[in-house]
């Protein structure tokens, strides 16, 4: 990392001396934030699933809403255990900046669109058209309203609470985010995909998936970008792109019989690479 980058990520870190932060508190927040997802989650789950109020969005709104959990979790032990506002687990500063998540969902979705072409052009007839409008737009609505959600609970959780927890013991920005990356692969272990395509392969790319948010993060000081990467990711695999044995079982636009759990670990590096380039190339030459 440039020294432009160290400091942000120590300020980011910094963020956590607002709080009370006794190594306790952070174990047991952990547990609180964990206990609260798998039994509030399953919670949740259970009864958005039993109730179906949702017609043909009903298992995507119960599999969200499950992971909403965690956002409300993250947010109660900040402000309650450690005394804090939320928002300190992503800026510095006092409102959030849209602009810096619209620009991340945007950078990668459009990287992991290129992707998507090229795959479509090396392997012909790996994806195939699926649009079915009517059932479509149910998804459409749901996806914009909850995937945004779930994925800033993701990253309130890995790349906001427990990156500034960690940073409490370790100070430099590489291991803090290989940690990090590490602890983000372990629940999605437990996605059908690990059975589907491997479990090696498929953990190297959350595995990746997570290091790059976590850098993302660390690298900006502040955490709306990986938000925005993070959510754009996501909507695009629910509504445009999805495969079988996917978590998200959503009408798409597209549909591929399966995932190439190779390309998209090679790809996923080429993306991350690129979006770093492109989004941090500005910021330096704004600052020289």
């Amino acid at each position: 990392m440039t020294q432009l980058s160290t400091l942000s990520a120590a300020q980011y870190l910094a963020l956590a001396d607002a709080g009370r932060n006794g190594w306790w508190r952070y174990s047991l927040g952990l547990l609180l934030i964990a206990v609260g997802w798998l039994i509030g989650g399953g919670y949740a789950y259970t009864v958005t699933m039993d109730a179906a109020l949702f017609g043909s969005v009903n298992e995507f709104v119960a599999i969200n809403a499950s992971v909403l959990t965690l956002l409300v979790g993250v947010v109660a032990v900040t402000v309650v255990l450690h005394g804090r506002s939320w928002r300190t687990l992503v800026t510095p500063r006092s409102r959030l900046d849209w602009r810096r998540m619209f620009e991340g969902a945007a950078v990668w979705t459009a990287l992991a669109a290129v992707c998507a072409v090229a795959e479509h052009l090396l392997y012909p007839g790996r994806y195939a058209w699926s649009l079915n409008l009517q059932a479509w737009l149910p998804f459409v609505v749901a996806a914009l309203l909850l995937t945004p959600l779930q994925c800033a609970a993701e990253e309130l959780v890995f790349r906001g609470y427990l990156l500034q927890a960690l940073g409490r013991l370790l100070r430099h920005p590489a291991g803090l985010a290989v940690v990090s990356a590490a602890a983000f692969t372990l629940p999605h272990l437990f996605n059908p995909e690990i059975a589907a395509y491997g479990a090696v392969i498929m953990a190297a790319n959350y595995f990746v998936m997570g290091l790059f948010l976590a850098s993302v993060a660390l690298r900006d000081g502040r955490l709306e970008l990986a938000i925005g990467a993070h959510a754009g990711n996501n909507l695009l695999l629910a509504l445009v792109i999805n495969y079988e044995d996917s978590v998200y079982r959503t009408e798409s636009v597209f549909a591929a019989g399966e995932l190439d759990p190779v390309y998209s670990l090679v790809t996923l590096v080429l993306s991350a690479l690129a979006f770093h380039l492109w989004v941090f190339s500005k910021r330096r030459d704004r600052h020289e």
